[in-house]
């Protein structure tokens, strides 16, 4: 994003340079939980695995998944963003989405 310097102003543009630290740890984001107040909406990733089931028969592998009660969902990163930072991203997902449909996409 650039600050572009009005005329006969003070302000001074201003380029911003985006840098991702070496330590930056990537997720596979599966669920995604929205919430908002009035001031701000909070984004929560989550990244969700499933466990192996493992069995030899259709049997084993049934009773390997009623075994199960619960699939851990992890919190992997939180945003709190302004409504006007959400217009924002949504409307950069939009056409991002809609270039990856172009290009991929067999509709």
């Amino acid at each position: 994003m650039n600050y572009s310097k009005p005329k006969n102003s003070k302000f001074k543009k201003i380029k911003l340079k985006h840098f991702y630290p070496d330590n930056l740890s990537t997720h596979f984001v599966s669920n995604l939980v929205v919430q908002h107040q009035k001031e701000f909406f909070t984004l929560s990733f989550f990244e969700v695995w499933v466990p192996p089931i493992l069995g030899e028969t259709v049997e084993e592998k049934m009773t390997e998944i009623n075994k199960i009660s619960h699939v851990d969902a992890k919190c992997v990163s939180r945003l709190v963003i302004t409504p006007e930072k959400m217009r924002e991203i949504l409307k950069i997902l939009k056409e991002n989405i809609d270039n990856y449909d172009k290009t991929f996409s067999k509709r």
